[in-house]
């Protein structure tokens, strides 16, 4: 859509556009002359929720944007709460209930008799306690939980002053900037009715928030309570299970035993190896030694054998002795004699071996050398028995050790539970210290405090008339323009030309203003000749140089202005002195200024007929120009053999009505079946259209316009 149609559209619906906010302001601005007058009062609320303390956070809490706007929007909700404005509500009943007479500053005369118009007179004295707001409002709490009827329950309901929807549609809670500050607002057609409203709304708001604050500090009381005796069996439990593991197994410090076991060990690994190393000495010592009593028992042989032979010669002594008192025994005597010699060398001999095997290679004596064994081989059986204990401790220790490694791990894991059920209680204990300091800090001042209280009205808001006016003005203004916009957007009319060609894929020959809406303005003559010498021009290019122009037209619908533009061509080829003939039917021919020939299309419905037709009667007419109306195309066969005879086949439609898809089947057929040249011709355009088509329009203007005009062209 360019701005030269914008500019278009707007023009020619300019009274809609205009009038009709005009309309609306006027009657808005007569049906305002009664508004009641607003009254608004005020308050400002220190809200400090950024400095609110948890009770598990040492005190202080991370505040972001997203916290601290969520902590806001609480305080809000708080305020605009049902049970809030419920309460302020019935106080400012019995506030006004308890009046001993109408007071000004407090309701209005016309509030007071509606009030008293709501309430029975035997409720009002029944529940009213002069000059006592507090007996009043405990009258007022308990006929309404008890009667679900009662006049207090509609008055709550649909009041204009004591209706909670009302009081909360009037309300207005806002964070001032980014501070602490909450702001509220009130207005109402009273001005006592305003202050008190608010007065008791500010009022029930920071007493239910800080009851809503203390009651949640008790339950955190209670919850860090419970959960510290829970807590607490738990380590005595876990330090009960550790006291009996280490009693069970005998421990006093594990890592302390740990360390002596594995000292022991190594101590006992170095004395091992120091015994191993003695004992090999002594044992190789005593091989030595050992091997120098390799001829022990020959030499108990050689001593034998001397004591024998001692023994021989003691016996032969005793002989001779003997004989020696006998006579002639002289030879007897000298053969024991040589005998005992004999003896005594033998035991010589005997004595110098054994003198050799009683000392050793290096002259020690056998004797010497037989202690040391002595010493040594009870040397080497100590070490054997002290091995063997060694060997016996060994494996006590190494039992001890399999026994008191995997006690480590338990032990561990024992103490592990200790200390995390300790981690657990102590911070505990850390979030109940909190809350009790939050409970002390809570009793001790509240966090809400009235920076402004709220104050009386006594001027009353500007009136809001004029912007009322003025927004329903605008308001209409660009409803009305935004339903101009839509219904071009919306609407599915051909319209202008180069709609038509994109529709029907057909180049347009001309197109024809619709007279039925034409300005007084507008020069017809010269219009009507510009118009269909466009046309003429249009259709000459598909003429033949020399001979007969046949032009046959036809329309998809009835009423589209075939036979009204035909007879505007036809006086045009008149005007040029050109010989035309109109062929159509009866009805058609007598609106047609020109020679006609009248076709009966019952007696050619058949499309040879109708070629037959074509080719003994109209080949034969001696005029130059042809002008056949086609019949209705939804009530006669197309004959698509007689219309490619002709020169110019002219599509007749009215750019006033829409293109459906039946239209589009239709033309795609037959565009596809037409060899001849096929062309549209637009009727009842309007003007803004045409001008597209056939240039300026000829019509009386003002310098102005006409400037105005050359601008947007």
């Amino acid at each position: 859509m360019t701005i030269k149609q914008i500019i278009r559209l707007l023009w020619k619906n300019k009274f809609w556009i205009f009038l009709t906010p005009i309309f609306v302001a006027v009657g808005v601005f007569f049906l305002t002359q009664n508004l009641p007058r607003e009254y608004e009062s005020s308050t400002l609320i220190f809200t400090n929720p950024t400095s609110d303390r948890g009770a598990t956070d040492g005190g202080v809490v991370r505040m972001d944007f997203y916290t601290s706007n969520n902590l806001f929007d609480n305080l809000t909700l708080i305020v605009k709460s049902r049970t809030t404005i419920q309460e302020a509500s019935l106080k400012l009943l019995a506030k006004h209930m308890a009046l001993p007479e109408q007071v000004d500053e407090v309701l209005c005369a016309e509030a007071y008799l509606d009030l008293k118009t709501h309430i029975p007179s035997s409720l009002w004295k029944e529940l009213a306690v002069v000059n006592d707001e507090e007996k009043t409002l405990q009258n007022i709490i308990e006929n309404l939980q008890n009667d679900e009827n009662s006049p207090i329950e509609y008055l709550l309901r649909e009041h204009e002053h004591y209706s909670i929807n009302k009081i909360i549609g009037r309300l207005s809670v806002s964070r001032k900037f980014s501070s602490d500050m909450m702001e509220v607002k009130y207005s109402s057609n009273d001005a006592g009715i305003c202050y008190h409203t608010l007065n008791f709304i500010a009022e029930s708001f920071m007493n239910g928030y800080s009851k809503m604050k203390e009651l949640e500090n008790i339950n955190t009381i209670a919850y860090f309570q419970n959960q510290l005796s829970i807590a607490q069996a738990k380590l005595r439990d876990a330090e009960e299970n550790l006291k009996g593991f280490m009693a069970d197994n005998r421990i006093l410090n594990y890592y302390e035993q740990g360390k002596y076991l594995d000292i022991a060990k190594l101590e006992h690994d170095q004395d091992e190896e120091r015994s191993r190393r003695l004992l090999s000495g002594t044992g190789y010592n005593l091989e030595q030694i050992e091997e120098m009593f390799e001829n022990f028992d020959q030499r108990q042989v050689i001593i034998e054998n001397i004591s024998l032979l001692q023994d021989e010669i003691v016996t032969r002594n005793l002989k001779i002795q003997g004989l020696s008192v006998l006579e002639n025994q002289e030879p007897q005597i000298k053969n024991l004699e040589n005998e005992i010699e004999g003896l005594e060398k033998e035991i010589k001999e005997l004595s110098d071996e054994l003198f050799k095997n009683s000392n050793s290679i290096q002259g020690v004596q056998r004797e010497t050398i037989l202690d040391q064994w002595l010493a040594l081989k009870i040397s080497f059986e100590e070490q054997k028995q002290a091995l063997e204990v060694m060997k016996t401790r060994k494996t006590y220790l190494l039992e001890k050790i399999d026994e008191f490694a995997p006690l480590g791990a338990e032990l561990k894991k024992l103490e592990r539970e200790v200390s995390v059920n300790e981690d657990q209680y102590l911070s505990i204990l850390h979030g109940l210290n909190m809350a009790y300091l939050q409970k002390y800090d809570l009793e001790m001042a509240s966090t809400q405090k009235l920076i402004d209280e709220p104050y009386y009205p006594k001027t009353a808001l500007a009136s809001k008339r004029m912007l009322m006016v003025i927004g329903g003005m605008l308001g209409t203004g660009g409803l009305v323009l935004t339903v101009v916009l839509l219904s071009f957007f919306l609407d599915s009319s051909i319209k202008s030309g180069k709609n038509a060609t994109k529709l029907t894929s057909l180049p347009v020959a001309g197109g024809w203003l619709n007279e039925e809406a034409v300005s007084k303005s507008v020069y017809l003559d010269e219009l009507h000749n510009n118009q269909i010498k466009l046309f003429y021009n249009n259709l000459s290019m598909h003429f033949p140089e020399d001979g007969q122009k046949i032009i046959l037209f036809y329309s998809h619908q009835k009423g589209e202005g075939k036979t009204f533009l035909i007879d505007h061509l036809a006086k045009e080829l008149k005007r040029q002195n050109r010989s035309i003939i109109f062929c159509g039917n009866e009805e058609d021919t007598k609106k047609v200024s020109c020679e006609n020939l009248v076709i009966d299309e019952d007696s050619i419905s058949n499309p040879k007929k109708e070629l037959h037709f074509w080719e003994e009667t109209l080949t034969k007419l001696p005029h130059e120009f042809v002008l056949w109306e086609l019949p209705n195309i939804k009530e006669k066969p197309f004959n698509y053999s007689l219309i490619n005879k002709s020169n110019v086949l002219v599509l007749v439609t009215d750019a006033g009505r829409s293109w459906t898809s039946s239209d589009a089947f239709i033309n795609n057929g037959i565009t596809e079946m037409v060899k001849t040249s096929h062309l549209v011709w637009l009727n009842k355009m309007q003007g803004d259209e045409l001008e597209d088509i056939n240039g300026e329009i000829p019509k009386k203007r003002s310098s102005i316009r006409t400037k105005f005009k050359q601008l947007l062209s």
